[in-house]
């Protein structure tokens, strides 16, 4: 046979009629363990802070704002420095001694149970639809301490104020220690380029622009040197030859003209030079230069040598000069206008190589007149470049120093705290009225889905109409039950047993909440995840 089918509300009464004690025990065994393990939730308090974000005293017009992004991700960077496992280290390790449930928990299971239990929330004001900037946000932690959840709410904000003002400095000095850093190396740069510029200068001051026109005169003037020059020396060649032709053509002396003849010309100091050469040689052999008599000798033949023309000399010396010659004057006239001459004439030849490396000094100038021009403008220009650096650093680092002032002066933007963190004086968590009437719902709606599956797997049929249903057929007659005195009997002993089991049961049902009563806390660490995820 199939199963009750519910066609109707009488239907529906009927089954909670015919099963009321499958509702009942299952609803009154859920209800109390309900009731018991919400008597036994421990009372979690909250505590919170309002931290405003105080804007600049001094607009951003006048004192330029040195701290890098937007205030929501600022806030965003600092809530993960905060969160970090490194700060609730800390914060775990100062209250340690006031975390019981953490007793159990390896280091990261502590850390991120910690982590749930602090809520950053960033209030967002709108105007007209448009979302404004983040002005104040508030720190909440919840302990079933409530002063200890006053104090890690606190050292939470004083964490959060503390890393706004690092960062802050960090950002705001290093910007200043940057700019002067940069300042100082763009100076040496510079001194170096100023340097190269000044070398440069140095090197090239004949091959410098302003120099070309006083170069291409010079070379003119050096142009019309060297022409004269040429002339010069041309005249002095055919002077020289003229010169050597008429001395090829004269005879260096000339015979004595008789007793008469000029004693000046010739004379006895020739003659005592002779003699004296001839002694100094002959005690020269003798005797060392050291010698008394060589020296004396020598000294008398320079004195004589003194008192002789140097051409008689070089002729006395030669062997042509006889004591019965004297020497041609006009030879000797004649070989001293070629000696003048070939003087002359060597100075222009000197004059002309001078010209001539000056002309190829000067064409060398202006031939790298561009280059050294070219060289001039790239040091320029990088020069340029550099003291325009210079400048902007500077102009750079004077707003950042009147930023540093102002945030040593606490004028820029800061965190405050408008309210520091409360005792809380009521739990918020858990709302036991809310959860114990939500257990006796659902402990009801148990019953009611026991109650339905025990009649649906009785296999019975309870109506006429089930039967007809069924079968197809119509009923006739109903014959009733029949009751006899043993069926009393048997249902008598069969209640009292089912009495017995159920107070037996019951009995061990208060014992086994008792026992969670008095367990607690191994029962609520077991229920933790559970407890966490859908009261707390």
């Amino acid at each position: 046979m199939k199963g009750l089918s519910l066609n109707g509300t009488q239907d529906y009464l009927a089954l909670l009629v015919r099963r009321k004690w499958w509702i009942v025990v299952p609803f009154i065994a859920l209800s109390s363990v309900v009731a018991v393990v919400t008597y036994i939730l421990p009372k979690s308090y909250v505590s919170d802070t309002l931290i405003l974000i105080r804007p600049r005293d001094v607009p951003n017009d006048l004192v330029r704002d040195l701290i890098a992004g937007t205030t929501e991700q600022r806030l965003s960077a600092i809530e993960q420095t905060v969160l970090s496992r490194t700060n609730l280290v800390q914060v775990l390790r100062e209250f340690e001694s006031g975390l019981e449930d953490y007793r159990r928990l390896n280091m990261d299971e502590k850390v991120l149970k910690l982590r749930t239990e602090i809520k950053v929330a960033f209030e967002v004001e709108k105007r007209m639809g448009v979302p404004l900037p983040v002005t104040y946000f508030r720190i909440s932690y919840q302990n079933r301490n409530p002063e200890l959840a006053q104090k890690i709410a606190g050292k939470v904000a004083f964490l959060f104020l503390e890393q706004d003002n690092q960062a802050r400095e960090a950002q705001v000095f290093g910007t200043t220690e940057f700019f002067t850093s940069e300042i100082a190396k763009i100076a040496e740069e510079l001194k170096g380029s100023d340097a190269k510029l000044k070398e440069l200068k140095q090197r090239r001051r004949f091959e410098l622009p302003d120099q070309l026109e006083t170069n291409l005169r010079t070379l003119d003037r050096l142009g019309l040197q060297k022409q004269a020059n040429a002339e010069a020396l041309d005249r002095y060649a055919t002077i020289r030859l003229n010169l050597e032709r008429q001395i090829a053509e004269t005879q260096p002396v000339l015979p004595r003209m008789g007793v008469g003849a000029p004693s000046s010309v010739i004379g006895n100091p020739i003659e005592e030079y002779r003699k004296a050469k001839l002694k100094y040689d002959e005690l020269s052999i003798k005797y060392t230069s050291k010698h008394p008599d060589v020296q004396n000798a020598k000294a008398e033949l320079d004195k004589l040598k003194a008192q002789i023309s140097p051409e008689d000399l070089a002729l006395v010396d030669k062997g042509e000069l006889k004591s019965d010659t004297i020497p041609n004057p006009i030879y000797q006239s004649l070989t001293a206008q070629l000696q003048e001459v070939t003087t002359e004439f060597q100075i222009r030849e000197n004059e002309k190589k001078f010209i001539e490396a000056e002309i190829q000094k000067y064409n060398q100038r202006i031939q790298n007149a561009p280059q050294g021009e070219q060289e001039i403008a790239d040091v320029l220009r990088q020069n340029s470049d550099l003291n325009k650096q210079y400048e902007e650093m500077k102009n750079k680092l004077a707003q950042a120093k009147l930023s540093e002032s102002l945030e040593s002066r606490q004028k820029g933007s800061q965190f405050v705290i408008v309210d520091p963190a409360n005792y809380p004086l009521a739990a918020t968590k858990p709302v036991k009225s809310t959860i114990f009437l939500a257990g006796m719902g659902i402990s009801l709606v148990i019953g009611l889905i026991v109650a339905l599956v025990a009649d649906l797997l009785a296999q019975k049929v309870w109506k006429q109409s089930d039967l007809e249903s069924m079968l197809g057929l119509t009923v006739l007659a109903e014959i009733p039950t029949i009751i006899t005195n043993s069926d009393l009997e048997i249902a008598r002993k069969r209640r009292l047993i089912h009495g017995i089991s159920f107070l037996a049961i019951g009995a061990l049902y208060t014992v086994g909440l008792y026992f969670i009563y008095l367990k607690q806390a191994a029962v609520l660490r077991g229920l933790n995840p559970i407890i966490q995820k859908l009261i707390y």
